[in-house]
């Protein structure tokens, strides 16, 4: 059997749930499914399938990241000599040359591997809309951009498996979880293209397209807090600073310095904050690529606050005070687009 066991949490499966795990077995995977609280009129499904897989149930539908939180514990019961766990639906939208895809990648790298789909045309609408939006949130928080982070098709090492289980979140936003934790702890990650595949327009999906989103959202948010408190700080120092006259024309400097030198003093402090508390929060075990990634992007964003900034307070002579808050949170947009320019530069990242 194949290094790889292929983890699929399942509710109200259909036929298609048949196949998946007949091309699987035929691939010489080791399976495991969780039933995921599916009712009795869906028993007939498993039981054409639990005898050739390592098959686990409860009565109570718990949501998509429970079930995979669920299995994590028992594949380390069931497999407890497997190197690697892949996470794919049941429902038609992995292929199996894709899920070999992922397991020959993880042996080639022994590093987490993400399945990304392309989103042409064919894709329906709420499905491509959804990934949109997180996609640019994330990539502002993480400054790591991914074509696609919610496919569920993942590719773990099993030493992360204790830190899959600490994640939180039970439903659809623990996978946005799982990504957004470990691009903030700089894991190494590998993206493989994958085929994408839509039934009947998604229709057989359980993703919830306003309550999973806000949820998925939700998530993201939360582990800004340190970003939107920093942003806070660097605002309040910059306009402390320029209010000190310490910068001011008395001095023999004019406004224009004087905002200068209080945009990257502020900066420099709250970045100082901003790395400490991010690695109380979000420690990891490359605080150097961490360092460089961080002060890149300080840079980029304080040089356009800067080019932003001084020619209102110089030229028309507008408050700081006033300008300082929304400069910043507009620059602060940049990430976006620098984080998908960084992925392109640096593979690894």
């Amino acid at each position: 059997m194949k290094s790889s066991v292929i983890l699929i949490p399942s509710y109200e499966p259909d036929e298609l749930l048949i196949n998946t795990i007949r091309e699987l077995k035929e691939a010489d995977f080791p399976i495991l499914i969780v039933n995921d609280g599916s009712g009795p009129e869906f028993d007939h499904i498993f039981e054409q399938v639990k005898d050739d897989v390592a098959y686990f149930k409860y009565d109570v539908n718990h949501g998509k990241g429970y079930a995979m939180k669920y299995g994590y514990k028992k594949l380390l019961e069931v497999y407890p000599d497997a190197k690697y766990v892949i996470t794919a639906d049941g429902d038609g939208q992995h292929t199996t040359k894709d899920i070999i895809a992922v397991h020959e990648e993880m042996e080639k790298t022994n590093q987490l591997v993400f399945g990304v789909r392309y989103f042409g045309p064919e894709v329906p609408a709420r499905s491509k809309a959804g990934n949109n939006f997180s996609k640019a949130t994330r990539s502002w928080l993480t400054k790591t951009y991914i074509q696609d982070d919610q496919c569920g098709l993942r590719g773990f090492p099993i030493r992360y498996i204790p830190e899959l289980l600490k994640i939180k979140g039970n439903r659809y936003e623990y996978e946005m979880n799982e990504i957004t934790l470990f691009q903030l702890k700089q894991y190494p990650m590998v993206t493989i293209p994958i085929e994408t595949v839509y039934l009947d327009s998604n229709s057989r999906s359980h993703f919830s397209p306003f309550k999973d989103t806000m949820r998925i959202q939700g998530i993201i948010l939360s582990n800004a807090i340190v970003s939107i408190i920093c942003a806070a700080i660097n605002v309040f120092l910059m306009i402390f600073i320029a209010k000190q006259g310490l910068f001011s024309i008395e001095n023999d400097f004019n406004i224009e310095t004087n905002t200068v030198i209080s945009i990257n003093l502020a900066a420099l402090g709250s970045f100082v904050i901003f790395y400490a508390l991010m690695s109380i929060f979000y420690p990891t075990k490359a605080p150097f690529r961490r360092l460089w990634k961080e002060l890149l992007f300080l840079a980029i964003r304080t040089y356009l606050v800067v080019w932003t900034l001084v020619p209102f307070v110089d030229h028309f002579h507008l408050p700081i005070e006033v300008l300082a808050p929304i400069v910043v949170v507009f620059v602060s947009f940049v990430n976006i687009f620098f984080s998908w320019t960084f992925r392109r530069l640096f593979k690894s990242f």
